[in-house]
Order: C-alpha cells, then sequence, then structure tokens
C-alpha cells in the first residue's frame, strides 16, 4: 500500500519541485499540495496522510505552530531554508529536517527514514541503495576523495567558499563545500552554532560565555543562535 503525502510550502516553486520528488518514489502517493497551514488542516482532517512535508516560515501558522495543534501528526519532514530551527523541531518528534535546496538524494534519505519506521521489515530495491552511508562522508580535497566518518568530525570551519574539516585524528581537510548543504548531510549530533562553525557536540570539552572549546579548538557562538543552542545543551544534561 502507497503511503499517502501532503506537501505544504507557500512557495510554489517548492511545491513543484517536491511534487516531482514524490511522483519518482513508487511507495508514494501525493494526496495534494498547500500553500499555507490552514489549507492543510482541512486534508489532514479529511484524509488519512502518512507524510507530511511541512515548511517552517509561512503566513499566518509556522509549520511548527500547525504541528502543535494537530492532535495526530503524520510523520513530519520538515522543508525550510532556515536551519536555526531544528532543535525545536526535534523537540516535536519530526523524522527529518532537510534545508533548501533539496536534492533527490536527501529527499530520499528522508523518505526511507520514515519507511522504515512504518515498516522496518520493508526492502527497499530503489535508488536508496546508491545513496551514501548514514556514518560518514566523502570530501574532494587535494585533487583526490576523502573517506571521513562522522564520528571522527570534530568541527567543521567555513573558510569562504572553503570548509575545513578537523578530525579526531589531527587531520585538517580543506574542501570547496557549500556549508549548507554539508550541514543537511549531517546527523543530529552536529549543531551549527555560527554561520562558519558546525560542532559535533559529542566533542565539546567546555562552554564559555559565547566560546565553546573543543579540545584546542575554539569556536565563537552567532547570537542568533545561542538561546536554540543552549536550549539543546539544557536538553542534553
Amino acid at each position: 500500500m502507497k503511503m499517502k503525502c501532503l506537501i505544504v510550502d507557500d512557495e510554489n516553486i517548492a511545491r513543484k519541485i517536491l511534487s516531482e520528488y514524490v511522483s519518482k518514489v513508487p511507495e508514494l502517493e501525493l494526496v495534494a499540495t498547500c500553500s499555507s497551514a490552514l489549507q492543510a488542516l482541512n486534508h489532514i482532517k479529511e484524509d488519512s496522510i502518512d507524510i507530511l512535508f511541512l515548511d517552517i516560515q509561512m503566513p499566518d501558522l509556522t509549520g511548527l505552530d500547525f504541528l502543535k495543534i494537530l492532535p495526530n501528526r503524520p510523520a513530519t519532514i520538515l522543508t525550510t531554508a532556515y536551519s536555526e530551527y531544528a532543535v525545536q523541531s526535534y523537540e516535536l518528534d519530526v523524522v527529518d529536517y532537510l534545508l533548501k535546496p533539496i536534492d533527490f538524494d536527501r529527499f530520499y534519505k528522508a523518505v526511507a527514514k520514515v519507511i522504515s519506521l512504518k515498516d522496518p521489515k520493508v526492502e527497499h530495491r530503489s535508488s536508496i541503495s546508491s545513496l551514501p552511508q548514514d556514518d560518514k562522508l566523502f570530501i574532494k580535497a587535494d585533487n583526490k576523495i576523502i573517506k571521513v566518518t562522522f564520528q571522527d568530525i570534530i568541527v567543521i570551519n567555513g573558510d569562504g567558499p572553503y570548509v575545513k574539516i578537523l578530525t579526531k585524528d589531527g587531520r585538517k581537510i580543506m574542501s570547496l563545500q557549500s556549508m549548507s548543504k554539508l550541514a543537511q548531510m549531517l546527523p543530529v549530533n552536529f549543531f551549527r552554532v555560527h554561520r562558519s562553525h558546525i560542532v559535533n557536540i559529542d566533542y565539546i570539552d567546555s562552554i564559555e560565555g559565547n566560546t565553546i572549546k573543543l579540545g584546542e579548538e575554539k569556536v565563537v557562538i552567532s547570537k542568533n543562535i545561542r538561546d536554540e543552542f543552549f536550549k539543546m545543551i539544557n536538553s542534553s544534561s
């Protein structure tokens, strides 16, 4: 049986892209697209929705506020251009958090999570087998492709169009990458504390004021991210 999907986004182009992605996945059936959360509420009342693709920043009612009023939430995948709501969203038990622009591989990985949660016995025979594994990255640097496991990454620093990845074995890997795109690929124990810094919270030694110390490395927390970051830290205490 196909999983019924609802797309909620106030941007027409975003709805079109997600609709196209849904059409590529045989396990999914698109019930409707909505330009507002209020419009989506009627569909959820009338139909049994399995997966909700939900934008956050929308007029009248944000995606997060919309989730809070739903009595029986479908499996929810947030689709947004803003990274600062990640902690709040996971408190609402969302399955995944996709940062725009969203490529199909990342979209499919999120869908695969939902399918596995609904039925762990489901065997995926489609393109998921060709996707990168969730425990590592392959980074282009120094005219080669370097494998880096997530658990080895201490911090990622932005430097113009480049990122510098510091690992626990002392490597400093410089690569031409988008920080935003890289952030989409990381698991939940990574937090973007500044536009130029993503930290692995497992390696945080101490926090003093707005400065995080990870071994010999120090990074500054953005004022805009500070509240969300400490909320996440306190929830982990």
